[in-house]
């Protein structure tokens, strides 16, 4: 038994819609992500992400900073494709495997109930924990931040990637050959920093319950 892990189970929104041809082109897509993602957070991640069904993907994460910033970085290479998340915290029993699917526990049981209440309520994201209290605080700060990236479209995107990777408003002024002060405007507009300050202290909340 693993104690106190995060099961993320997500899909792609809207997959239903597309072509066969776009379809197909998508998992493609989210299968090199998973490989990346795999390799690249290999330290933080306690069972390894993997395809289920379709467009779904399930994976195990040590804790909820990790599940963050795997979630972020499934964004940024996914894009444009939109995903849906649930996300459960607690125990899992891994019966001996190391296949996901294969794996049972109260984190897996909170995760997919999240994910079946997100796509019923059509939201990109909900938690659920044993903290009844814990899942309203953060589920209404991805609620508000979600609220605002929908209406991101791909320069957007980039220019907040570009920021969160750069640091600061000149050199991301200087990669994108215009003026800081065009960069601080467009993100102030597009309340990126305000989506930016909520994930640095959405990290810090769960580093220090972590803690505790």
């Amino acid at each position: 038994m693993l104690k106190n892990v995060v099961v993320i189970i997500a899909d792609v929104r809207g997959s239903k819609k597309m072509a066969n041809d776009e379809r197909y082109e998508g998992q493609l897509f989210l299968k090199s992500a998973i490989i990346q993602i795999n390799e690249n957070f290999s330290d933080s991640i306690e069972v390894p992400f993997m395809i289920t069904r379709g467009d779904e993907f399930q994976g195990v994460t040590k804790d909820l900073t990790s599940g963050l910033s795997i979630m972020l970085e499934f964004e940024r290479l996914l894009f444009p494709l939109k995903l849906r998340y649930g996300i459960g915290q607690g125990d899992i029993l891994t019966m001996g495997s190391s296949i996901s699917i294969e794996m049972d526990g109260s984190a897996f049981h909170r995760a997919n109930d999240a994910v079946t209440r997100a796509k019923k309520k059509k939201l990109f994201l909900l938690c659920k924990s044993e903290n009844e209290e814990f899942d309203l605080l953060i589920n209404n700060i991805f609620l508000l931040m979600y609220a605002i990236k929908s209406r991101w479209n791909k320069n957007n995107f980039e220019r907040y990637w570009n920021y969160k990777t750069l640091g600061t408003f000149d050199k991301v002024a200087k990669k994108e050959n215009v003026s800081p002060q065009a960069i601080w405007d467009s993100m102030q507009n597009m309340r990126a920093l305000d989506v930016i300050i909520a994930e640095n202290e959405l990290f810090k909340y769960f580093k220090m319950i972590k803690s505790k």
